[in-house]
């Protein structure tokens, strides 16, 4: 075997493993923290919006917050190998550790309207568990769910789309708003204003696509925000080739948010990679996850 023989069977090689791990992937779940505490006010605009990566979960930083969230986002139910049980086991698992104040649903059920049986039953899954541990279950739109009709209702959650409530954290009494923004799908898209709001209580915003947040006045910023859609990437490849082609469209991934905790322009966001898959059923370097959210006011 000359040496070109020899490339070529280590290329092919290499590239059986990397399709392989494409499809394994997605079988994984990570179930990991993130604590988010109030950032310094920010007026800058969107055009020079600072961005600020965060640790999942600081140093130093006390471990008692004021609420604590179970927050799961993109089942895109045709392809999501992770069971609604694994994330009801997350779900028991968190809450048997500390009382949860609310288990919340950032959006995109599934992929096509053809899917949404599977996205119900998934999602009702979730719901039963929630109800027998006397958790709310919230949730919010995402751009594919603009294809199918009553989903709150159907799926059992309460939903958030462009309304708003008073939470009160079970464990210290203090009080947050939790709020959410509908989608409008991708194809002529219309950026909602956050709503109006009285009282002085912190902002906790839900939105599916983290962009949204570029589309508000530095003053109507929430403290808080809880997003999803971006999927981690999905598919990690060099030079971001992945945001810079095939998501060239979403703002944030190419300013250098893609995942995790960030300062974004004075709030606290946490982007979640997402449970299941979109257009494509793989992975890369982008597990699924669920995640505990601590919130400290």
């Amino acid at each position: 075997m000359d040496k070109i023989d020899v490339v070529l069977t280590a290329v092919s090689a290499i590239i059986l493993l990397y399709i392989l791990w494409c499809f394994i992937e997605p079988f994984f779940l990570d179930q990991d923290k993130a604590i988010l505490e109030k950032s310094p006010a920010d007026d800058s605009s969107a055009d020079s919006i600072s961005i600020k990566k965060l640790p999942m979960v600081q140093n130093g930083l006390k471990k008692n917050t004021d609420f604590r969230f179970v927050f799961f986002s993109d089942t895109h139910a045709e392809w999501c190998p992770v069971s609604s049980k694994r994330i009801c086991e997350s779900i028991r698992k968190a809450h048997a550790a500390e009382p949860l104040d609310a288990v919340i649903f950032g959006g995109d059920m599934s992929s096509y309207k053809q899917g949404a049986a599977k996205g119900f039953k998934y999602l009702n899954a979730v719901s039963s568990c929630c109800k027998e541990l006397n958790i709310p279950f919230y949730g919010v739109s995402g751009n594919h769910d603009i294809y199918v009709s009553n989903i709150p209702e159907k799926a059992g959650f309460t939903s958030l789309d462009n309304t708003h409530l008073t939470l009160t954290s079970r464990k210290t009494g203090s009080k947050a708003v939790l709020t959410g923004l509908s989608d409008t799908g991708r194809k002529n898209r219309v950026w909602h204003k956050m709503p109006e709001l009285e009282g002085n209580e912190p902002v906790i915003l839900i939105v599916h696509d983290p962009d949204a947040l570029l589309h508000f006045t530095p003053s109507t910023r929430p403290e808080f925000m809880l997003s999803g859609h971006l999927h981690g990437g999905q598919m990690k490849f060099p030079f971001r080739i992945e945001f810079c082609v095939l998501r060239r469209h979403d703002k944030l991934p190419n300013m250098g948010a893609v995942q995790g905790v960030y300062n974004i322009g004075g709030t606290t966001v946490f982007i979640s990679r997402g449970l299941g898959c979109g257009v494509m059923p793989f992975r890369f370097l982008s597990v699924p996850e669920v995640t505990v959210v601590g919130i400290t006011l």
